[in-house]
């Protein structure tokens, strides 16, 4: 009896692993959908406060301050195992958001960057750009 649960532990264990490696095949895995999350949470944080600079900045610098090491961290995983870009099936995926997130970004910049404030944000929290 005890082989047979050994071996049937085996088997479930084997089964597991295959799937685990099968999810990861394609590579990204997990890290795409928890990168398009905080890329669409810094999104949000540049689409705050309409066209008032103080409060972009005040979002800004918050997300900035708690997620641009992790967020830097999935960026060079991915760009690891994509040094050609996402495969088809993510950019089928997660294209527009993509391209909304990075109109957010370049609009607030575009917008902002004369403005002391946002300025000062950018200044004060380049630091957390380097993981």
């Amino acid at each position: 009896m005890m082989k047979l649960k050994n071996l049937l532990g085996d088997v479930a264990l084997i089964v597991a692993l295959g799937v685990a490696l099968g999810a990861c095949s394609k590579g990204g895995g997990g890290n795409i959908d928890a990168f398009m999350k905080l890329d669409t949470e810094k999104a949000a944080a540049f689409n705050a406060g309409g066209t008032d600079c103080v409060a972009k900045a005040k979002s800004v610098g918050d997300w900035r301050t708690k997620n641009t090491a992790k967020y830097k961290e999935l960026q060079k995983k991915l760009n690891a195992e994509w040094p050609k870009g996402p495969p088809k099936d993510v950019e089928e995926k997660y294209g527009e958001q993509m391209k909304a997130n990075k109109k957010a970004v370049i609009d607030t910049m575009m917008a902002c960057s004369s403005d002391p404030a946002f300025s000062k944000m950018m200044d004060d929290t380049r630091t957390a750009e380097t993981p």
